[in-house]
């Protein structure tokens, strides 16, 4: 019979509900076991005394301590707690979100909040926002972490450390707090922008004409058309994210024909990072022409591509099944490194096209901001990726006068 180890309690008391004390034969002593609800976990410190009831009387002093240690990061008001900031952002986004046509917004950010048992207001809900520290977010990270079978992802972390500031800002703002503390330092890990070569651009463009125009083809009971060659086309002519609220929110009163030299379509949209106009290339136009015959009956507030479903997430899922077709018909649904390919693609392949043919003559700050992002991320994503232009290699062998 194997030997009972010195660490199992050989006896334990429980005074009541997450409070106990136990001995063990390791230790003439009693311990205390605390059960910390805000944590999710026990803790325990020795009593130092040999007797039951000096023991039970030293647990609650050492509980009354430890509970005064924990709560002294808390609000003494509710107007000072992280709740009611955090309740107050979620507040003022839900109201944003009604108006800009893009109900992520807000879901997105209530997840972060409001997550049940590891959410930042279940976690944060009781602190002083002046008593915030970055230690007490890395603590937070650390606690996720612990939850799961594998850590979280950087750019979650990134997230979550995102929403903290927001609520930090607001009571900034109240002039509850004078600065808003630094976040802990977060490694991420840049995933690369699957996009094509031009010959894989022009091999899916072929396979995805010749399946329109053959007729033969149901994804998932839906047939093949021309319409979804022409939104390949589009996209790839508007820089348009692939979403809800881009290409597929996009309406026919949305846009404007624009007769000047080049032509182009000049279109209003609010997508991800909220209202901006944008103007398409020029081949984005005979494509939208194309769609206003293929819609004869059309009305203005009728969305430009696949107006059929009303529910866009519907229309959404339906296409990037149609594209995948499309894909694993050309062979290309991963790239050579093993990327999966999807409609977003067509994205990185306009913005990466866009820079590469320009022979650095594009100015990169109009062409982030018509395509709604940044300088930087173009920056970081797509110019440290692309080959050398002819000009670049030209001057970098040149040399001075004699």
């Amino acid at each position: 019979m194997a030997e009972e180890s010195l660490n199992s309690k050989k006896t334990i008391k429980h005074l009541r509900r997450g409070l106990s004390i136990y001995k063990t034969g390791r230790s003439p002593f009693w311990h205390v076991r605390i059960y910390d609800a805000a944590k999710k976990k026990y803790v325990v410190r020795s009593t130092k005394e040999t007797n039951r009831i000096e023991a039970a009387e030293a647990a609650e002093e050492i509980l009354d301590t430890y509970k005064k240690k924990q709560n002294a990061a808390h609000a003494v008001s509710r107007e000072r707690s992280f709740e009611h900031y955090a309740k107050l952002l979620s507040e003022i986004t839900k109201q944003k979100a009604r108006s800009s046509r893009n109900k992520y917004a807000f879901s997105d950010q209530a997840k972060i909040l409001f997550r049940e048992v590891d959410g930042l207001v279940s976690y944060f809900g009781k602190y002083d926002v002046g008593k915030i520290t970055p230690g007490i977010v890395r603590d937070y990270l650390i606690f996720l972490d612990q939850r799961r079978d594998k850590p979280l992802a950087m750019s979650t972390k990134s997230k979550q450390c995102g929403v903290i500031r927001q609520v930090l800002m607001l009571a900034l703002e109240d002039g509850v707090i004078d600065i808003i503390p630094p976040m802990p330092k977060i490694r991420t890990v840049d995933k690369p922008r699957v996009s094509f070569t031009d010959a894989e651009y022009s091999l899916l463009l072929e396979t995805a004409r010749k399946i329109a125009d053959a007729g033969e083809t149901l994804v998932r009971g839906v047939p093949v058309t021309r319409e979804h060659y022409n939104i390949i086309v589009f996209a790839v002519h508007s820089f348009l994210r692939p979403t809800e609220t881009e290409l597929f929110g996009i309406r026919f009163c949305d846009i404007e024909v624009m007769n000047k030299d080049p032509k182009h379509l000049l279109m209003t949209l609010t997508g991800k990072t909220g209202y901006r106009k944008s103007a398409t290339l020029q081949a984005a136009l005979d494509i939208y022409l194309k769609q206003r015959e293929l819609h004869a009956d059309r009305k203005d507030t009728d969305y430009v591509f696949m107006p059929e479903y009303a529910n866009r997430t519907t229309a959404v899922n339906t296409y990037r099944r149609i594209f995948n077709h499309f894909l694993q018909e050309t062979g290309l649904k991963k790239d050579k490194d093993g990327n999966d390919r999807s409609p977003y693609s067509l994205r990185h392949y306009a913005l990466q096209t866009r820079l590469v043919k320009s022979d650095g003559k594009v100015n990169i700050y109009w062409l982030a901001e018509n395509a709604g992002t940044s300088v930087e991320q173009l920056e970081r994503f797509y110019l440290k990726n692309l080959a050398p232009s002819a000009a670049k290699v030209r001057n970098i062998q040149s040399f001075g006068d004699a």
